[in-house]
């Protein structure tokens, strides 16, 4: 049982960036922190300025609000607080000198403000942490910028290197979505172990299994069968292995294996052109279709649909869109050894992820059983994952760390 004593800060700056797994996080942690009353007081806070109660209230809207503020002409019906945001996020991200004026100036705005609640836990769902004299909880989602700083702007690695490394040695705690991650934030930074723990992530309840009735509208508008194509659901980066995901596919294509196409649900991350012109090659041929991002709607009946999503990603601090198909009735390829494997399910194949024989190895398997089920959904115990669990775990932590405190 969750004892419920503690007021707790949120970082909200997640909420301000529309599409992020991020921000999709954070919005479902604060939603069942406060649906669950698993705080005595919870406040949000993004760049020096707390969020009205509003926002706290309407989580689930406030994500569309914010998107069509953005794209709004008219001035007048935008708040003062998103008009200053949406200003200062533009100019931060076009100039380098708005960019060192950001980082100078915000933090001691943020410092200002928060010194009045140094009784609170500040938690960080993301990465970095403000000047707080208080309790500090840091969510540590990966260390793709250490591991993997190939995969970053260069300027965006040498900012976050820095800032991460002092979250890390500097919060009362840490959270990681999954255990490798835990591991290697406490190898790399040479932290003890108590102060490290790991609250996995969580699917929403719109992916669940569905019928072909239920997906037959969006699939005849995309001219798709039921279960009869392979999906890839994220950002069209190198990390990603998409490059290998293509060569699988093409020889499994060429050696005519099978005539299912493939589906490529995803923004355009950096570094990634390499990766579209793969994807092109392919659509041109008519074996697939890139579909850039879908609404939120349709990505279920997506992942319901799919004969299997692949997704045997390089480097994944927990992988939500190997959970989401999961949780639809999907098989998932995916990395042996990965953050994926962690709740991988009966149904799902791991694989080597540097070894395209493997790949090929998985969708051939995945064909042969999706035509043995008689293209069905599969039947699952579940993975036991859920936001309401992610935020009861995570309120644990708040608990800990005010015990520690006494």
């Amino acid at each position: 049982m969750v004892d419920n004593a503690s007021h707790v800060i949120v970082g909200a700056d997640p909420l301000l960036q529309s599409a992020t797994g991020i921000g999709t996080y954070t919005r479902n942690l604060v939603k069942y922190l406060k649906s669950e009353r698993l705080t005595a007081d919870l406040k949000l806070f993004a760049n020096g300025i707390f969020l009205s109660d509003g926002v706290l209230s309407d989580l689930d809207q406030w994500e569309t609000k914010l998107s069509s503020l953005s794209n709004s002409k008219n001035s007048g019906n935008r708040s003062q607080f998103a008009d200053l945001m949406l200003t200062l996020r533009s100019k931060v991200s076009q100039s380098r000198i708005a960019l060192q004026l950001f980082n100078k100036v915000v933090p001691l705005i943020e410092e200002a403000r928060l010194r009045p609640f140094r009784d609170y836990i500040f938690h960080s769902p993301n990465y970095l942490l403000p000047r707080f004299s208080g309790a500090t909880v840091v969510t540590i989602h990966d260390l793709s910028i250490q591991r993997y700083p190939e995969y970053h702007p260069s300027k965006r690695v040498e900012f976050l290197e820095a800032k991460i490394a002092a979250a890390a040695q500097g919060a009362t705690h840490l959270i990681t979505d999954s255990v490798c991650v835990r591991e290697e934030i406490i190898g790399y930074f040479g932290l003890d172990e108590s102060r490290v723990t790991t609250v996995p992530l969580a699917a929403a309840e719109q992916f669940k299994y569905r019928t072909e009735i239920e997906c037959r509208q969006v699939l005849k508008s995309l001219r798709l069968g039921y279960k009869s194509f392979f999906l890839f659901a994220s950002t069209i980066e190198p990390r990603k292995n998409l490059l290998r995901i293509c060569a699988a596919y093409k020889s499994l294509r060429a050696a005519r294996k099978t005539d299912w196409p493939i589906i490529f649900v995803g923004g355009r991350g950096w570094r990634s052109e390499a990766e579209h012109q793969e994807i092109r090659s392919l659509v041109d041929r008519g074996w697939a279709q890139y579909l850039g991002f879908v609404d939120s709607a349709t990505l279920p009946i997506l992942y319901s649909a799919a004969a299997a999503l692949v997704f045997p990603s390089i480097y994944e601090g927990f992988g939500l869109p190997a959970l989401e198909a999961q949780q639809s009735g999907t098989r998932v390829i995916t990395s042996r050894g990965s953050a994926m494997a962690e709740f991988s399910g009966e149904h799902d194949l791991l694989i080597e992820p540097l070894e395209v024989d493997s790949l090929i190895e998985a969708m051939e398997a995945v064909i042969e059983l999706v035509l043995a089920d008689n293209c069905q959904p599969l039947q699952c115990a579940g993975s036991g994952l859920s936001w309401q669990k992610t935020a009861r775990l995570t309120a644990e932590v708040y608990q800990k760390v005010l015990l520690a405190r006494t």
